[in-house]
């Protein structure tokens, strides 16, 4: 576990995964890691508006946040309201978007992806973790455990 545990506290591994089947061992790896474990239940979002409440409800957003595509990029590069050594964000249950939103759903993974690498440049860890594949043609690298 030691192992696994240095792999996702370094900023080497940000970016946007397909989660692994087994989840538990890489939750284990970001507590001992001491990275902040952000769990995005997506299953009764289908569209944008509720997709950003979600961010917001769900992530501990700032009152400040402006509930739009630019102030999810604010918060996500920002995180002074939830200092950690880094971030794992786990999207459960987004199938629906990806049916019924395929824009949106592109959109925000396209803005999470932008987060994880100004995350990598500074020395941080973010990794989101989806669930399933988004669909719409979009497809994710997997998380490999180590």
């Amino acid at each position: 576990m030691a192992g696994m545990q240095g792999a996702m506290k370094g900023a080497g591994r940000s970016g946007v995964y397909l989660a692994p089947a087994a989840i538990d061992p890489v939750r284990r790896a970001a507590d001992e890691a001491r990275l902040a474990w952000l769990d995005l239940d997506l299953a009764h979002v289908a569209d944008k508006r509720a997709f950003l409440a979600a961010c917001a409800r769900q992530l501990g957003f700032p009152q400040w946040f402006g509930a739009n595509w630019d102030a999810l990029a604010d918060c996500l590069g920002d995180f002074s309201w939830r200092p950690a050594p880094g971030y794992v964000v786990c999207w459960r249950d987004c199938a629906r978007l990806g049916r019924e939103a395929p824009d949106v759903l592109a959109t925000a993974l396209e803005i999470f992806d932008n987060a994880a690498m100004f995350w990598k440049e500074h020395g941080k860890a973010f990794i989101v973790l989806l669930d399933a594949e988004p669909g719409g043609g979009l497809r994710l690298r997997p998380f490999a455990v180590q």
